[in-house]
């Protein structure tokens, strides 16, 4: 298991995400994460990628403690693709090469400079997601689509076996989301936490689900086993019906 949790609780505003969560994630497994607006889904991505204290509970990456990981060494085992922009672009000049090579600073030492393997991941990186041509362009004059798949080219340069995603193919059109979701799904051996709104892009792609009810229930397991149209309306509160689709059942509201 690369990812577990043990007795997890998480809140937020005085409103529970969830409650004794339990969680054993293998290493590549791709897991969405479910559940409507505000019911705390990127709060409990942010707390297992360290960025948040939980109200109880552990989280333990590769069974060691997240909270006993040094930093650096936390950030060459996970990376997180935040919901907007993975990184802060507080130099106007900054280039989109400039961004990608952000995910090479775990691996490198204090004042170390890039080395040619490091720009050419980068570069791969970039390619990757389709922003081969726009390298040196100033990283403040891209689109919101193309700042999503930076952020994921920065992520892709870091090299990292476990990935969090909130809301990857958040500004991106049809054709993007799955480029981009099948560029994630080819990762041999890298393992996949995400949010999602799109409960048909998880039965796709995604091995298995979490779902986040409200008052801290959840339930997980495999995707196939976990999602139906009557877990769904429960889910979203909202009537689904179900229908045959080239890539499994197709859930729409009813």
């Amino acid at each position: 298991m690369i990812l577990t949790t043990c007795q997890l609780s998480v809140s937020i505003g005085g409103r529970r995400v969830c409650r004794d969560l339990e969680l054993s994630i293998e290493a590549g497994s791709r897991w969405a994460i479910l559940g409507i607006n505000g019911v705390g889904k990127t709060t409990l991505l942010s707390t297992l990628a360290g960025l948040r204290a939980p109200q109880d509970g552990t989280v333990l990456i590769d069974n060691t403690p997240l909270g006993d990981l040094p930093p650096r060494v936390r950030a060459q085992r996970l990376g997180l693709m935040a919901q907007e922009d993975s990184f802060h672009i507080s130099d106007p000049e900054v280039t989109a090469l400039e961004v990608a090579l952000l995910g090479r600073l775990p691996h490198l030492d204090w004042w170390q400079a890039e080395s040619v393997r490091d720009e050419a991941l980068a570069h791969t990186a970039l390619a990757a997601v389709g922003l081969t041509d726009i390298a040196n362009r100033r990283a403040a004059t891209l689109s919101g689509g193309e700042r999503r798949r930076l952020a994921l080219a920065a992520l892709l340069a870091q090299e990292v076996p476990l990935c969090l995603l909130d809301e990857p193919t958040s500004h991106l059109d049809m054709h993007q989301q799955i480029a981009l979701l099948d560029l994630l799904s080819g990762w041999d051996g890298r393992t996949l936490v995400m949010t999602l709104h799109d409960v048909n892009l998880a039965v796709r792609y995604c091995t298995h689900v979490l779902l986040l009810f409200g008052d801290g229930e959840w339930c997980a397991g495999a995707a196939t086993e976990m999602l139906s149209a009557a877990v769904l309306t429960r889910l979203y509160r909202h009537p689904v019906g179900a229908a045959s689709g080239p890539h499994g059942t197709l859930y729409f509201p009813a």
